[in-house]
C-alpha cells in the first residue's frame, strides 16, 4: 500500500514539473516572438527619363527596390534612414535598347547602364512623404557586353558554355535558325575585361569551338558560323549612347 502511495506521488510530481516547464516556455515565446516593426516613409518615384529604369537601394549592386517604365510614377513604402542623417541612397540603372546590327527575329536587346552621377540621396523619416524625380542620363557606362553569332550554315545551332545552354537575350529562344543571328548578353565582366573561353556552337552532328576573346563592357562582339568553324567577324562594335 505504501509503495502505491509513493508511486502516485512520483507521478504527480513529474506532471507538475512538466506543466511548469510548458508555462515558462509559453511565456518566453510570447515575450520574444513579437513582430519587429519596420519604420517607413512614403516615397513617390517619378521616372522623368525616356528609359525604363531599375532603382537599387544603396549601391548600384544593391537590392532592387522597384522598376519603372519611361514616364511612370509609383508610390511605395521605404524604410527610414538609419545612418545618422546622411540619408538613404537610391542608385539608378537605365535599360538602354540596342537597335543596331540585329535581324528581325532577334527581339528587343537591352543593355543596362549607369550614370555615375545619378545616385540620389534623401533622408527618409517615419510617416513622411517624399517625391524623387529620376532624370534623363547625361552619359551611360554600360554594365554588360554582347556576342552575336550569324548562322550561315544549313543547320540550326545552340550556343553553349561547358554544357550549359544559352538563351538568346532578345527573344528567349535557344536554337538559331539558318540565316539568323543569335544575340547573347555577357554579364559579370570586371572593369578590366574578361577572357571568354570554353564556348561552343553545337548542332545535331557536331560541336565547334568558339575562339577565345577578351570581352569588355559596352561592346558587341560578332562571329559567323559556317557549318565547320566559328570565326570572329570585324572589330568589336561599341554600344553608342544616343
Amino acid at each position: 500500500m505504501n509503495k502505491n502511495i509513493v508511486y502516485v506521488l512520483i507521478v504527480f510530481t513529474c506532471l507538475f514539473v512538466f506543466s511548469c516547464t510548458d508555462d515558462n516556455s509559453g511565456n518566453g515565446g510570447n515575450q520574444n516572438g513579437g513582430d519587429i516593426t519596420v519604420k517607413t516613409g512614403k516615397v513617390t518615384f517619378f521616372n522623368e527619363s525616356s528609359y525604363s529604369v531599375i532603382i537599387h537601394q544603396d549601391a548600384f549592386s544593391g537590392p532592387v527596390l522597384l522598376e519603372l517604365n519611361a514616364g511612370q510614377t509609383k508610390n511605395i513604402d521605404v524604410r527610414t534612414s538609419d545612418n545618422h542623417g546622411a540619408g538613404s541612397v537610391f542608385s539608378i540603372e537605365y535599360l538602354y535598347r540596342i537597335n543596331d546590327g540585329f535581324d528581325t527575329e532577334s527581339g528587343e536587346v537591352i543593355a543596362s547602364g549607369i550614370d555615375p552621377n545619378v545616385q540620389i540621396n534623401k533622408v527618409i523619416e517615419e510617416k513622411k512623404s517624399y517625391t524623387i524625380q529620376i532624370p534623363q542620363p547625361k552619359n551611360l557606362e554600360f554594365q554588360s557586353a554582347f556576342v552575336k553569332i550569324l548562322n550561315s550554315a544549313s543547320l540550326q545551332f545552340e550556343f553553349r558554355h561547358l554544357g550549359n545552354v544559352f538563351k538568346q537575350t532578345g527573344n528567349g529562344n535557344i536554337p538559331v535558325s539558318p540565316g539568323k543571328t543569335g544575340v547573347y548578353k555577357l554579364e559579370g565582366i570586371p572593369s578590366g575585361g574578361k577572357i571568354i573561353k570554353d564556348h561552343q556552337v553545337v548542332t545535331t552532328f557536331q560541336t565547334t569551338a568558339v575562339p577565345e576573346w577578351n570581352a569588355m563592357n559596352g561592346f558587341i562582339y560578332s562571329f559567323t558560323y559556317d557549318g565547320s568553324s566559328v570565326v570572329q567577324s570585324g572589330l568589336p562594335q561599341s554600344i553608342m549612347f544616343k
